[in-house]
């Protein structure tokens, strides 16, 4: 004899994976980060820019407090954004082959932004 099973039967146990917590509250943080990293670049970077053109610019970013900060600014952006587009692509990707590798193509293009990005703020803050 078959048993018949009531919805809330049937949805037990296929509650939270309990991984979804840490996730999103990083996302909030990276968030909050980004207010004033973005600021700090903003105002630096326009002030020395519009004043002093291309040199002006050169010249904030040897700084090693707009180094760092920028340095600190992209990698959280970053991070931001490979979180969200991780949530987009879990949610609404359904083939298992397309979510993997679109979630592995976000975090290598993220990674080489980041290494890229970084490299290139050392090398203007090291006067390569």
């Amino acid at each position: 004899m078959k048993s018949v099973r009531t919805p809330l039967g049937k949805a037990r146990g296929l509650g939270s994976a309990k991984s979804g917590t840490e996730h999103w509250f990083m996302q909030r943080m990276t968030a909050l980060a980004l207010i004033p990293l973005a600021l700090y670049a903003l105002m630096g970077f326009f002030n020395n820019a519009m004043s002093g053109g291309y040199s002006g610019a050169m010249y904030w970013l040897q700084s090693p407090v707009s180094a760092t900060f920028s340095i600190l600014l992209l990698l959280a952006g970053l991070h931001h954004g490979v979180a969200g587009l991780q949530v987009v692509i879990e949610d609404y990707v359904h083939c298992e082959a397309t979510k993997i590798g679109s979630l592995f193509l976000i975090k290598f293009i993220a990674a080489s932004m980041a290494i890229i990005g970084t490299l290139s703020v050392a090398k203007i803050f090291f006067g390569v």
